[in-house]
């Protein structure tokens, strides 16, 4: 009885099977007859479209031919009638597209009027029917109305020659869109037999499975089961399910009662299991992460990265009456059933000897890639300078954590907190490339691949910035080494030995007349910069810099920054490979400028160089691809508003990022540094030749002057 129902059901289903692949068939069909009418429809109109194309050259090119011919009195009939025929059959093409539906409205209406803008000029030409020449005794010479009708020609062939383009571009981008439509289809077309291919495969597969599979019933059960219990007492992971109340359900392998040294865990809850061995806070924060498991629109990848159980440190029993320190390793797998997570798979492993080579390991690595970075740092660094740079970057860290520390609930706020995180690491970045000290760059550098990581998630928590925390404590330590490095290397230049307590002192104290001059500071600062920068990016090209000496005081950190991002900019942007430069007439060596001076209305700083300029086509496009404006916003900029695109947090027209530029900040710290103190920035640029910033800052206030 058994056996024939399960055999009923068994044809049952290898019945539906059948009809629903016929009916998946047959779906296939109609829907890609009907995408193939579509693509000859769209390829028709393309052709129609790119016959189009041709016909204002070649209209200006007849013009040009008969002009010719009158000038020379040759005979020009033929090419009269070539240029009719060419017109008539523009205007039969141009009427058959405008009655087929499909075609772009606006850009044929648009091509339309161009072409209608033809007639006044044309004509008189085509409609002309005299005798061009009349023959006297001292042979041939243009007549009355051969004349008239030679001015008429050279009108229209000016006319065409100005024309031609503009009607060129408007046909050209009816072809395309008409191409885009069909390429589309055409790919519709393929996925949609692609994927009814692959669904009769599956279908066919699936009723063949159905018809030859045969029932094992409780022998295989009863395999299975044995299987399964062989696992559970062989397996070194502790292996248990949670169900809804979060209690341990019947069944877990033999390696848990090993670790947690008990028997009997049925019916036992999770908060029960770690109450003795992990302080209260974690206990809450594992028993509010086991219940997020249960959430039906729980992400299970996102809650894997936030696990707070993946290494997770207990106090068990050794087995003669005392408690050690072990390192447990929980996972969490959500079992699925119809109705939802019907279980939650939990694995433990003991990770003790893990953890502990792994510390060890990256204790010893660190240690030494650290000393190393600094000893070579500090050893082509400017003690002096460096020390500034130190203070200036812990305030910077400083505002960072303050930033961090900042309540957000909604996105837009979450996503204010990362902007202003990606201006702050940016301009730390900056400086510390100036210097060359890279082991501080490179850690900003990773933290702010982190905080593009976030700007990348749609939705933000405050969980999400836990990671960016201890990174920033990293760094904040690493700082507090960078200064004993520059101590111990003063104190064996000088061969003296401080004591333990001196480590924790500034580094130098000078004198007013001690301390070097600001100006001289930064030039030597962007002199280095523009040195490493050449060299990185393989791109030759020299700095000069005027009038730093007339920077007031309270503008010197502004100006640094400024001029630090810029230089950047200019030598990743700007400046352009030798070949490139060869190929336009330039020096192998580019020239960047920087003056400062100050007006009566207040301050100039001019930031100059004679690199590859600003293309606003080349701005639009990056940004569509950075998805900062939609192809329809694009196209609605001028070419000044595409120049402030570079204004943008966010935008960049680099691809890939590097330690210099792709990030899309720099500009953004530029503006809004200039804007903090009240000023304004300008750029101008030639393609091809030269981008230049102005920056006017108000005259500095006498309290900041001195």
């Amino acid at each position: 009885m058994q056996s024939s129902g399960a055999d009923r059901i068994r044809r049952l289903l290898t019945a539906g099977a059948g009809a629903l692949l016929a009916a998946l068939m047959a779906l296939v069909l109609i829907v890609g007859f009907r995408l193939a009418t579509r693509i000859r429809a769209n390829v028709a109109l393309l052709q129609r479209a790119s016959l189009l194309e041709a016909y204002p050259s070649e209209v200006s090119q007849q013009l040009t031919a008969l002009r010719e011919r009158l000038g020379t009195l040759e005979y020009t009939g033929g090419v009269h009638q070539e240029l009719a025929d060419s017109v008539a059959k523009f205007d039969r093409n141009l009427a058959a597209l405008e009655r087929r539906p499909g075609v772009d409205p606006a850009v044929l209406r648009a091509a339309g009027r161009l072409w209608r803008a033809y007639t006044p000029v044309l004509a008189p030409v085509l409609s002309y029917s005299g005798e061009p020449y009349s023959d006297t005794d001292f042979g041939s010479s243009l007549s009355v109305s051969g004349k008239i009708f030679y001015t008429q020609v050279r009108r229209a062939e000016l006319f065409a020659q100005s024309s031609a383009p503009a009607l060129h571009r408007r046909l050209a981008a009816l072809s395309t869109a008409l191409q885009k439509r069909t390429s589309r289809a055409a790919s519709r077309l393929r996925l949609l037999l692609s994927a009814g291919v692959l669904a009769v495969l599956l279908l066919g597969a699936a009723a063949a499975y159905l018809q030859l599979a045969r029932s094992r019933g409780e022998r295989a059960a009863r395999a299975a089961e044995e299987q399964t219990r062989d696992i559970l007492h062989t397996v070194r992971e502790g292996l248990f399910l949670l169900d809804a109340d979060y209690r341990i359900g019947a069944v877990w392998s033999q390696a848990l009662s090993h670790l947690f040294g008990r028997e009997d865990f049925a019916g036992l809850p999770f908060e029960e299991l770690l109450r003795d061995k992990v302080s209260p806070a974690t206990l809450a924060t594992a028993t509010k992460y086991i219940k997020l498991l249960w959430g039906e629109r729980a992400h299970e990848n996102l809650m894997k990265s936030i696990n707070p159980l993946g290494q997770l440190e207990v106090m068990l029993d050794n087995g003669r009456g005392g408690k050690e320190t072990h390192y447990l390793q929980f996972n969490f797998h959500r079992v699925l059933g119809p109705k939802g997570v019907k279980h939650v798979l939990c694995t433990v492993a003991d990770i003790t000897s893990n953890v502990m080579l792994a510390r060890e390991l990256n204790e010893a690595q660190e240690s030494a890639h650290s000393q190393i970075d600094m000893m070579v740092s500090m050893l082509h660094s400017d003690p002096l300078q460096v020390g500034g740079f130190l203070d200036t970057a812990s305030a910077g860290l400083k505002h960072v954590n303050a930033i961090l520390k900042e309540p957000a609930r909604s996105h837009a706020e979450f996503s204010r907190k990362l902007t202003g995180l990606s201006r702050e690491l940016h301009s730390i970045k900056g400086e510390a490339s100036a210097l060359n000290l890279m082991s501080i760059a490179q850690r900003v550098h990773h933290l702010e691949d982190m905080v593009e990581e976030l700007k990348g998630k749609s939705e933000l928590t405050g969980n999400d910035f836990l990671p960016l925390v201890l990174k920033l404590d990293e760094l904040l330590a690493h700082l507090r080494a960078v200064r004993e490095m520059i101590l111990r290397l003063g104190t064996l230049k000088d061969g003296t030995s401080p004591s333990d307590g001196t480590l924790s002192t500034p580094i130098l104290r000078l004198t007013g007349a001690e301390r070097p001059n600001g100006a001289d500071e930064l030039a030597t600062t962007l002199q280095g910069l523009a040195r490493k920068l050449a060299e990185d990016h393989g791109k030759p090209f020299t700095l000069s810099l005027e009038g730093l000496e007339a920077v007031p005081t309270a503008y010197l950190p502004t100006v640094k920054d400024c001029l630090i991002q810029m230089l950047r900019n200019a030598a990743v942007h700007g400046i352009e490979p030798d070949a490139v430069r060869r190929a336009g007439s330039k020096t192998a060596t580019g020239q960047v400028r920087a003056q400062f001076r100050r007006l009566e209305s207040g301050c100039e700083l001019v930031f100059e160089d004679d690199g590859a300029g600003l293309s606003p086509e080349a701005l639009k496009e990056a940004a569509v691809r950075k998805q900062l404006l939609t192809e329809e916003q694009a196209a609605e900029l001028d070419n000044r508003s595409a120049l402030a695109l570079i204004f943008k947090p966010g935008f960049s027209t680099r691809a890939e990022v590097s330690m210099d530029a792709g990030r899309g900040a720099g500009m953004d710290v530029v503006a809004k540094a200039v804007y903090a103190l009240g000023g304004r920035i300008g750029v101008s640029t030639h393609p091809g030749r030269f981008t230049r910033f102005k920056i006017a800052l108000p005259a500095p206030s006498q309290t900041a002057v001195a």
